[in-house]
């Protein structure tokens, strides 16, 4: 049985929105059912880019204070599903994402969601060669082992600028 939810639900929803274009064109006519499928993509890009950057912000200042920020990505996919949502023409699919817009349901379903997974995140921050954190990285380290590089230079006197040397 639950084999048969997914394929269903893939041959159901486009037949379920085109019932739906079906009602609201007789309701309202033809030209402000298009009217309202373009508002809804408009509103869809619009939000995401509000919402989108809020919750791009809310991840980077979690990641600078060390806070795990996998409530933040999962909320940002969500949002981001949400105005796929939106973009797409159907009146459904509009209503779904309009729900998933709004903050405290899309909060509760990011808990829900993981809850239901596992979310595995790397430290934040810079580490030296001793492996002691930094706030900010000291420079640019590249660390090569002897047959990972070459020289490109042909005079070994030192005459090359100091960027294009490499010190062993």
């Amino acid at each position: 049985m639950r084999s048969l939810i997914i394929p269903l639900t893939i041959l159901g929803l486009p037949l379920a929105e085109i019932a739906g274009f079906v009602v609201v064109g007789r309701a309202v006519g033809v030209a402000a059912t298009l009217l309202l499928v373009l508002l809804s993509a408009v509103a869809g890009v619009a939000l995401l880019r509000i919402q989108g950057f809020g919750v791009l912000r809310r991840v980077q200042e979690s990641a600078r204070k060390g806070i795990d920020p996998g409530l933040d990505v999962v909320g940002g996919a969500l949002v981001f599903i949400a105005a796929i949502l939106l973009i797409i023409p159907g009146f459904i699919s509009d209503a779904v994402g309009i729900f998933l817009f709004l903050p405290p349901i899309r909060r509760a379903l990011a808990r829900f969601l993981q809850s239901r997974m596992t979310i595995l995140t790397t430290g934040t921050g810079f580490y030296n060669a001793r492996g002691a954190r930094s706030e900010r990285s000291q420079g640019q380290v590249i660390d090569l082992d002897a047959d990972e590089f070459s020289r490109d230079d042909d005079d070994d006197n030192g005459s090359a600028p100091p960027s294009n040397r490499l010190s062993r």
